[in-house]
């Protein structure tokens, strides 16, 4: 009898456990698709370290198809999102993909023009007359609290995306179950913190603010500002908005007017229209660093020409469709909501590559 060695021994267990694993992975993947009810045997081999390890699985596949799971189900999506804001597009892909995954209706309502607080109010009150099975909203202006308990105590579950509410105790207090997005002020921390590796210490920079007053500009901003008070440099804020051509002839007159200017920032995704502005002038890329939130096409083209240097993902896919489906399981199997940080991915000239064609498509 051959003597098998410890370091064969964990071999050897490491690859039946890869093999179960595949196994589960199938039966998974048989189940989201709407596989048939039946009976299937799968012969699997591994070789490690010339040992081959072979296992046979029977796999049960019981349910007959996803598109039933939460059939009768309707949650409502309201959002600030104005019509021209092309960072909701991921937003919604994500919760109609999430919809067709698990059957149930889903719609988003979004005001004709950015951060309409009274076409939300509006439609928050028409959306809780409806008594829909769910209602997602963020919390773009802390207002609307009083309108997520208002649903709450009507009896409809709210979860909260894409904005939390700056003290998230208030969220709690008002019944918001979740929040699903990124955390506001520690994002505007990291992205100053990452981009000041491309201008010194003590330089004077400038922040685009496109939603003044909005929860998420506010919040954003106040960590850009904190790193950038630690890393002695002067700052001004400059209000905006999603409409680029203001944004252009705003940018174009302070940096005239400021020279001096080493580093721009952006609490949406406006500030590659500084990166424009200064190839017009004939500035060489890197002479003004640029930093900017997601990944939509204005921040692709201007990674890739070379004048933003970081740009922040907050995977806003994942902020349309993790609520329905906890909204679902909720519903179908009384589950409880969970908080999810849908995080800060840095995009930069290194793997833009990467994610060009994904976020053409709406998924990053």
């Amino acid at each position: 009898m051959s003597r098998v060695t410890r370091r064969q021994a964990i071999s050897r267990a490491a690859a039946i456990g890869a093999i179960v694993g595949v196994g589960a992975i199938a039966g998974i993947g048989g189940y989201l698709a709407g596989s048939a009810t039946g009976r299937e045997t799968r012969t699997v081999t591994a070789t490690i370290g010339g040992a081959t390890v072979t296992q046979t699985r029977v796999i049960t596949e019981t349910v007959a198809g996803a598109p039933d799971f939460a059939k009768g189900l309707r949650f409502t999506y309201i959002t600030h999102g104005g019509e021209e804001n092309v960072f909701w597009n991921s937003v919604h892909l994500g919760m109609r993909e999430a919809a067709k995954l698990t059957g149930c209706d889903a719609v988003m309502i979004r005001p004709k023009r950015e951060g309409d607080l009274a076409q939300e109010v509006a439609a928050f009150e028409a959306t809780i007359a409806e008594k829909p099975d769910g209602i997602i909203v963020p919390i773009a202006y802390t207002e609307l609290l009083t309108y997520v308990k208002k649903a709450t105590d009507s009896g409809i579950p709210v979860i909260v995306a894409n904005i939390d509410a700056p003290d998230p105790n208030d969220r709690i207090k008002a019944g918001g179950l979740s929040y699903i997005g990124q955390y506001l002020e520690p994002a505007g921390y990291f992205l100053a913190k990452t981009l000041s590796k491309y201008f010194p210490r003590g330089s004077h920079a400038l922040i685009l603010i496109e939603g003044p007053g909005q929860v998420w500009a506010e919040e954003r901003a106040k960590g850009i500002q904190r790193f950038l008070k630690e890393y002695d440099c002067t700052f001004d804020r400059l209000d905006v908005s999603f409409d680029l051509a203001v944004v252009e002839s705003r940018v174009s007159a302070y940096l005239e007017a400021n020279p001096q200017t080493k580093a721009v920032f952006s609490v949406g995704y406006t500030s590659p229209i500084a990166g424009k502005v200064l190839k017009s002038k004939g500035v060489p890329p890197g002479s003004v660093a640029i930093g900017t939130f997601d990944i939509v096409p204005l921040v692709i083209e201007w990674i890739k020409e070379g004048y933003v240097q970081v740009a922040i993902d907050q995977q806003p896919y994942l902020q349309g469709f993790l609520p329905i489906i906890q909204l679902v399981l909720m519903k179908k199997y009384g589950l409880s909501a969970w908080d999810v940080n849908t995080g800060n991915a840095v995009v930069d000239q290194s793997n833009v590559s990467l994610v060009e064609e994904l976020s053409r498509k709406g998924y990053r």
